[in-house]
């Protein structure tokens, strides 16, 4: 009985030492945590009820300063620029990137090459990228002559048209985010096993019927994430919009999205409340449409029918 009661308490012991060491080793991340990500996200919500204009303390005002973004014309002018923005690069950063994941999974000479040169544009910080669209968008620059045959214009303002600049920036946007995506695919579909296509091939489908109805099945998991990180990105744009579009947001603010409007409120107007509710309002609404992608595309169990 003394024995058995021993070999109980040291086996206690031992189970009390490993919660023991792993509380010590996840600790350093812990304390990042909550440096790093827990401190600035309820400081940053605490700002939000306050009047702080750098220039004296912080002053509580209760939810005023939400109240009176609602009256904001720019603030809610952002809001359709940022969704515009969110929706017109995040479906087609996602629909290209695994048609071109399709094309290098396939295998041809040269592939890691292309790859490659594909892959460079995510080499490069935004600000980089953003001033390399700069040159291409001069208005008798690279792009107005590739197409001035279609134009026949000599001089192009890419980025001073109300109309034109939006959808430059969208294709900037494409253009350096696609190749992550890409990658992030072709993993997802090197993981898929090889025998179920090779049976789906036996069964007589074709290399489409193959891909819709054993691949993207059994890649829905890559496309939730590919889909929410995307998002996550599109609705926190500002590098582009600050460096490519005229007067960090222009023309006439067709490029103002949210991150830039938190800019302009805090560094520009320093009006550091109304930046920080526009933060929170931002971060709300990354959570929302996150969750809510997360939500529709979870499934207990992915079958192939």
């Amino acid at each position: 009985m003394i024995s058995l009661y021993r070999r109980v308490w040291s086996e206690k012991n031992v189970i009390a030492r490993r919660q023991y060491w792993g509380l010590i080793f996840v600790l350093p991340c812990v304390i990042f945590f909550i440096i790093f990500f827990l401190y600035p996200l309820v400081t940053g919500f605490y700002l939000s009820l306050t009047k702080y204009t750098l220039l004296r303390p912080p002053v509580f005002i209760g939810f005023d300063n939400y109240a009176n973004l609602l009256k904001d014309r720019l603030f809610l002018k952002s809001i359709s620029v940022t969704l515009g923005f969110v929706v017109g690069s995040t479906a087609p950063t996602v629909v290209l990137s695994l048609f071109v994941a399709l094309l290098f999974y396939q295998k041809f000479p040269g592939r890691e090459g292309l790859k490659l040169i594909f892959f460079s544009p995510l080499l490069p910080s935004v600000a980089v990228v953003s001033v390399i669209w700069v040159v291409l968008l001069h208005p008798s620059g690279i792009l107005t002559n590739v197409v001035r045959p279609l134009t026949g214009k000599a001089e192009i303002t890419w980025i001073h048209d109300i109309t034109l600049s939006p959808i430059v920036i969208v294709l900037a946007r494409i253009w350096s985010a696609m190749p992550f995506y890409m990658l992030i695919w072709l993993a997802g579909l090197t993981a898929i096993p090889q025998e179920l296509r090779d049976a789906a091939r036996v069964d007589g489908a074709n290399r489409l019927q193959s891909f819709w109805r054993v691949e993207l099945p059994l890649l829905r998991p890559t496309a939730v994430f590919v889909m929410a990180v995307s998002t996550i990105s599109a609705f926190q744009g500002f590098a582009l919009q600050y460096v490519i579009a005229p007067n960090q947001g222009g023309p006439v603010d067709v490029n103002t999205t949210l991150g830039i409007v938190i800019w302009k409120y805090g560094f520009q107007f320093f009006r550091m409340g109304d930046a920080a509710a526009v933060s929170v309002f931002l971060f709300i609404c990354i959570m929302v449409v996150t969750g809510t992608q997360i939500t529709l595309g979870r499934s207990d169990r992915y079958s192939i029918n």
